[in-house]
């Protein structure tokens, strides 16, 4: 029987305590949501992933709560790498790992069943892929980067190849996002874009927390929420017929 490739997730919280902390998902790291620190929560949710072998928290520079956790099943790397891309390539040194999904530290509400269809596409291509991930139909994989209930594969050797060229990377904490930085990057990269479910596929959605906005609404869905096991169908069941609070996610979004 052919083995399996190996699949690790791995969350990065960012440069904790640097310029850009302040203004991006970062600065989010060491807050709880639902009783439990935001990283945690999506490292738990993750870790009920079917074709996830190990789940990495990566950063530089990161709370001593997040150094100290002890979760089981859990590793945290603190790196001082200063890209994502070279955090990302060394988690995957580290473990051995085939396959990376990645999710930024900035998605409580990350749905494991999202990543498992990105990994079953991933491992049963008829074609060697380097990267799989999710598009809607108005503004592409962008739209899903604001929907923030997924993470983005790709193989390991194609993180390698990007790390080689970090220098060429952006660095944006804004446009952090492996689809982007392959389209731009030297050479060629297969990419594979797997279209969100219908229910999905709407630019009013936005479930990742980049302001203290979105952090009040996290806040509200996770109160409202049975317990951490939020499967999007429950989140957007919750807001569809709030159209105030649908009107303030798709106006956020218009302005990113």
């Amino acid at each position: 029987m052919e083995e399996m490739p190996r699949s690790i997730a791995v969350i990065d919280v960012g440069d904790c305590r640097s310029e850009d902390a302040q203004r991006v998902a970062s600065r989010f790291a060491a807050r709880q949501l639902g009783g439990q620190p935001v990283p945690l929560r999506i490292a738990r949710r993750l870790s009920e992933a079917a074709r996830i072998n190990q789940v990495v928290i990566t950063g530089s520079r990161m709370p001593a709560g997040l150094l100290t956790a002890g979760l089981a099943g859990i590793e945290v790397l603190e790196l001082p790498y200063s890209h994502v891309c070279e955090r990302l390539a060394a988690a995957a040194d580290a473990c051995s790992a085939d396959w990376v999904a990645y999710v930024p530290g900035n998605r409580p509400f990350v749905d494991p069943t999202l990543i498992d269809c990105l990994l079953t596409r991933a491992h049963q291509a008829a074609v060697e892929l380097d990267y799989v991930g999710y598009c809607g139909s108005g503004d592409g994989w962008q739209q899903v980067r604001r929907l923030g209930l997924a993470g983005e594969v790709c193989h390991a050797d194609a993180l390698r190849r990007l790390r080689r060229n970090v220098d060429r990377l952006s660095c944006d904490p804004d446009e952090l996002s492996l689809a982007g930085w392959l389209q731009s990057a030297p050479g060629t990269y297969h990419l594979k874009f797997v279209a969100v479910p219908e229910g999905l596929d709407c630019e009013d959605w936005r479930f990742a927390i980049e302001d203290e906005n979105d952090w009040e609404y996290a806040q509200l869905f996770s109160d409202h929420m049975r317990d951490d096991r939020t499967e999007w169908q429950l989140l957007t069941e919750l807001v569809r017929d709030n159209q105030d609070v649908r009107g303030a996610m798709a106006y956020r979004n218009s302005v990113r």
